[in-house]
């Protein structure tokens, strides 16, 4: 099966809630939250930024280039109605923010009008990751920043023994809801070709805390697509999740995976 992601705007309305409530999940726990202000914090926008957010989910990061980031305005362009009405209810009352349904390869916004581009999460699960970065370039102003960060999902692991089955589940999971496994380690070279200058490159290292809310949600759905194809019996998927929940539990859940950041310029003359 295709990554849902990739084209996610034109997915079942079941699975679109599904995903965005695993996109919720991940975006307010504590470690992913510390992942964000690591890389938003040392930005430095001009006064009266507008910032955008291309691949803006349920709006939680979009809201980060407010508070994080210091942006004036960030507006959040989503393929998924379904994620784009979430944002719009969860921030209905801060009018710095605003979300649209939209295409990170066409946006249809003017050349040169943002300080800050962010892309969250997003390039992995896109086919041809050059067209939405030519199109960062477009929209930004001179001097202005490219913001990346996405999963080194090689490294994405639930793993604490040798043949561990809910291991299986996340490399499963991963390998069909990731478009480009290693965006992270190839994106220097698609941002140099485009014309941007390199910034920082930031390696994040990702521990599941407390509840593990995000990663069950992936033992979830990586145990009910290996049912969807065949792979398990309903009843051993049930038993997988029991599993992940009894370790979480008995402090005994593991679930790790590294991110990369990347932050890129705009040159002011070219």
């Amino acid at each position: 099966m295709t990554d849902p992601y990739s084209d996610l705007g034109a997915q079942d309305i079941a699975l679109q809630e599904r995903i965005a409530a695993a996109m919720e999940a991940r975006c307010l726990e504590p470690a992913q939250i510390a992942i964000r202000k690591a890389y938003m914090e040392d930005l430095h926008l001009p006064e009266g930024a507008r910032a955008l957010e291309l691949g803006s989910g349920t709006g939680h990061v979009t809201r980060d280039l407010l508070e994080l980031a210091g942006a004036a305005t960030a507006h959040g362009l989503e393929p998924s109605p379904v994620m784009v009405d979430r944002a719009r209810n969860s921030f209905d009352g801060d009018d710095r923010l605003s979300f649209d349904i939209g295409d990170a390869k066409a946006t249809g916004f003017a050349d040169e009008s943002f300080d800050l581009v962010l892309m969250h999460t997003l390039l992995c699960h896109v086919p041809g990751p050059e067209d939405v970065v030519r199109e960062a370039f477009r929209i930004l102003k001179p001097g202005g920043v490219l913001a990346i960060c996405d999963g080194d999902y090689s490294t994405a692991t639930a793993q604490i023994a040798d043949f561990d089955p809910l291991d299986q589940l996340i490399k499963f999971m991963i390998h069909q809801n990731v478009t480009n496994l290693w965006i992270m380690r190839q994106i220097s070279g698609i941002l140099a070709e485009t014309g941007f200058q390199l910034g920082a490159r930031t390696g994040h290292g990702y521990v599941a805390e407390g509840e593990a809310a995000y990663f069950l949600t992936v033992i979830d759905r990586g145990a009910d697509r290996m049912v969807e194809d065949g792979l398990l019996f309903a009843e051993t998927a049930e038993a997988l999740k029991s599993e992940a929940r009894r370790r979480v539990a008995a402090d005994t859940f593991f679930g790790f995976m590294s991110y990369v950041s990347q932050i890129a310029t705009k040159p002011h003359s070219l």
